[in-house]
């Protein structure tokens, strides 16, 4: 019992470190740089041959279709015209913007953990009926049933404790509303996701690995994110960078390859 007692409490304590280190990662990233472009920091999407082209762009936007193509591909999975909706772990807040301007929900707050990019976008975006909040997924600031629609791209495995996270997200949600979710996990920690899911009390009505569509993305966005990397950030810092971008033969972009860190997507339904 002590010995399970012991695990138990050791591994909350490297959950809180891993959340903690995280929001310092993105305090940090918010803080110093904060060219306006730079809006999105997902690993991106892209059709396989055959599949079907996504949405036409804006000029404006179309530099960040890789990116925006995986918000699409997560926040179009059911119609959120008119819907009030939250997206946990906006970021730079492009995603979020993207979601409103062009899907049209009634309503959309973005949060995140991370003040500064909180304040990064509530500086840079103004749209009607779009704004952003300082907040914690594992404590959501928001009274029960408050939500048509919750929104999580690529940022639940910062946090301290998915099992908090997701109910958070049934408690936030409507009767019969919906959980648009994907991220990455490595691959022997896909199936403990998996169980958390399914644990959630949410019915899952699609599950689908896009891992193929990210890898793909990667190889047709490696010059976009390289020249942005390269612009942006000091001499002393590109390699940590690109290879946090996951850009062509990087760590992150061979493990996606190999199959040893799988992206999947999930659509779930508060019943």
């Amino acid at each position: 019992m002590k010995t399970n007692f012991l695990s138990t409490f050791i591994n909350s304590m490297l959950s809180k470190i891993k959340g903690a280190l995280w929001k310092l990662w993105y305090q940090h990233l918010a803080k110093v740089y904060r060219r306006k472009d730079w809006k999105f920091m997902n690993y991106g999407y892209a059709p396989l041959d055959g599949s079907p082209e996504m949405m036409a762009l804006e000029p404006v936007d179309a530099i960040n279709r890789y990116c925006i193509q995986l918000y699409h591909h997560v926040a179009s999975a059911i119609d959120l015209t008119g819907l009030e909706v939250l997206e946990v772990g906006s970021g730079r807040g492009g995603g979020t913007d993207y979601i409103k301007r062009y899907l049209k929900p009634k309503s959309l707050i973005g949060v995140d953990f991370a003040k500064d990019a909180v304040d990064f976008c509530n500086q840079n975006y103004a749209v009607e009926g779009l704004s952003f909040k300082v907040g914690d997924a594992t404590a959501l600031p928001f009274p029960d049933n408050s939500f048509d629609a919750v929104i999580n791209v690529e940022s639940s495995h910062c946090y301290p404790s998915m099992e908090a996270f997701l109910g958070q997200v049934k408690r936030v949600l409507r009767n019969g509303g919906h959980f648009l979710f994907a991220d990455l996990r490595n691959k022997e920690n896909i199936d403990d996701l998996r169980e958390q899911l399914n644990k959630s009390g949410l019915k899952i009505v699609k599950e689908t690995e896009i891992t193929p569509n990210v890898v793909h993305a990667l190889k047709l966005d490696n010059e976009h994110r390289t020249t942005l990397i390269k612009e942006m950030i000091r001499k002393s810092m590109v390699k940590t960078f690109l290879k946090f971008a996951g850009t062509e033969n990087s760590d992150i972009h061979n493990r996606f390859k190999s199959g040893k860190t799988i992206y999947m997507s999930c659509i779930m339904q508060k019943a």
